[in-house]
């Protein structure tokens, strides 16, 4: 995202209530012209400023475009605040540090004290100890003007900031350790917030993963996740933690190919989802990897009537969150429908999600997932019996795969096989395939590039 494009991505991103409060709290004739540059930006589909600058060339303010859209932006990112200021206990905490740094600067020590007794309460009743560190500071200060001479009551709340802090360290330690548990090693020591236990506890499922103790590992989150249902109040205010340590566990199940079980506990997640009041940006990316795994359950279990199902909610999930969806995202899920499809043998639904990526093709997007597109493409022709639209498709992919990089053995060894075979009677494919399996013994697909489409699926399937 450029600098230029902020404003654009950030309108995008706000809801039909969020716009309308906005529009509310800056009515007034002189944000007549704020509003209609809003309007202006928020009709773009992609942000053009050449645009606005045409559309308001006979408007003064357009000679400081760039003053004005920031003007703009910290007055939506202030509409924003107060429009979310009880979304969650850390923006309430937010908003009482706020509040108190301004009565501090009046003198208002006594409503000072109130207001910092309810936020540190909820600090600790939420462990945000980041937050309980500020506010304890607060506190200190605040002590220290009305009593500057009550050292021992002012040692207890430094003591109590000490800690706080140590709390504080052992998340950003526990972060660290997560990110190479192979590398890190961490104490013993139990600890009290739920936050960092879970990091705690995550770095011992990972440890466990490493050494090939895959049952411990399972029961490890198993008893994770029990934990957070004990805590009903934690789980709704951190949901996105929460849910993200559930998906490690569907990860899991479905690595294991224990499908059943993984898809009992997905319809058990939706449920939960369901029931969450605010749908956040950390919870959709949990929530498009829940929908990764799902369909990797689909993909696994052809036997499933559902598929159609989910791929529509897939759809209408994603409409409904387009703004906070990476186009990658969605180019990723059209290449998963496609395939799964094509494993199913619905060859025209798995041509209409083929065409639709060729057809909507940007320079953004991820090159592995063209070309592996392209290469669906080919099978799904190969499998419907269109011999002379499928040479020429194996030509021009000829030409795009050698535009990026030399042509594998066992990519010219599968691409003679469709262009020779294609129209083949069914008995004469049958021997053909079997000569194929055994080239690719002797030159086989890599791994990686199985995990995009399994050839070898494929050829079973077929033979």
């Amino acid at each position: 995202m450029k600098k230029s494009e902020e404003l654009f991505y950030l309108i995008q991103s706000l809801s039909k209530s969020e716009k309308r409060y906005f529009k509310l709290s800056i009515a007034g004739n002189e944000s007549a012209e704020y509003l209609q540059l809003f309007d202006a930006i928020e009709a773009q589909k992609s942000y053009n400023e050449s645009d606005i600058k045409a559309f308001f060339k006979d408007k003064v303010f357009i000679n400081q475009l760039t003053t004005i859209k920031n003007y703009l932006k910290q007055r939506i990112l202030q509409s924003l605040r107060n429009y979310h200021s009880k979304t969650s206990k850390n923006a309430e905490l937010l908003d009482i540090i706020r509040n108190v740094e301004i009565l501090f600067q009046k003198g208002q020590y006594t409503i000072c004290l109130s207001e910092l007794s309810r936020a540190e309460k909820k600090a600790k009743n939420f462990q945000q100890n980041t937050l309980l560190f500020h506010i304890q500071d607060w506190k200190r200060k605040v002590h220290q003007a009305l009593y500057p001479q009550d050292f021992e009551s002012l040692k207890t709340i430094i003591l109590a900031q000490k800690n706080t802090l140590q709390a504080t360290n052992e998340y950003v330690n526990l972060l660290l350790a997560n990110i190479n548990p192979s590398q890190f090693s961490l104490s013993h020591k139990k600890t009290t917030s739920l936050q960092n236990r879970t990091l705690k506890t995550l770095h011992k499922y990972r440890k466990q993963l490493l050494s090939q103790h895959s049952d411990k590992a399972k029961q490890t989150l198993e008893d994770l996740l029990k934990e957070w249902e004990q805590h009903p109040d934690l789980l709704k205010e951190y949901f996105a933690m929460y849910f993200s340590v559930y998906n490690n566990l569907l990860g899991f199940l479905v690595f294991n190919k224990q499908h059943k079980e993984a898809f009992v506990r997905i319809l058990l997640l939706k449920q939960k989802i369901q029931t969450t009041p605010t749908i956040s940006a950390p919870v959709i990316k949990e929530i498009l990897r829940l929908y990764t795994m799902e369909l990797e359950i689909h993909r696994n279990l052809k036997g499933l009537h559902t598929t159609h199902e989910i791929i529509d909610e897939i759809q209408d999930f994603i409409n409904q969150h387009k703004t906070l969806v990476p186009d990658n995202y969605w180019l990723s899920f059209r290449f998963q429908f496609a395939n799964i499809y094509f494993l199913k043998k619905d060859y025209k639904k798995a041509l209409f999600w083929i065409n639709d990526i060729i057809n909507h093709l940007t320079k953004k997007d991820r090159q592995d997932l063209i070309i592996y597109t392209y290469w669906l493409n080919l099978l799904v022709h190969y499998e419907l019996g269109n011999g002379f639209t499928l040479r020429y498709l194996i030509d021009n992919f000829k030409k795009l795969l050698k535009k990026q990089k030399n042509i594998d053995f066992y990519e010219k060894i599968i691409l003679k096989f469709l262009s020779k075979t294609a129209e083949y009677s069914p008995t004469k494919k049958r021997t053909a395939f079997v000569e194929l399996r055994t080239q690719l013994e002797e030159h086989p697909v890599p791994d990686h590039i199985l995990g995009y489409i399994d050839f070898n699926e494929w050829m079973q399937q077929t033979v």
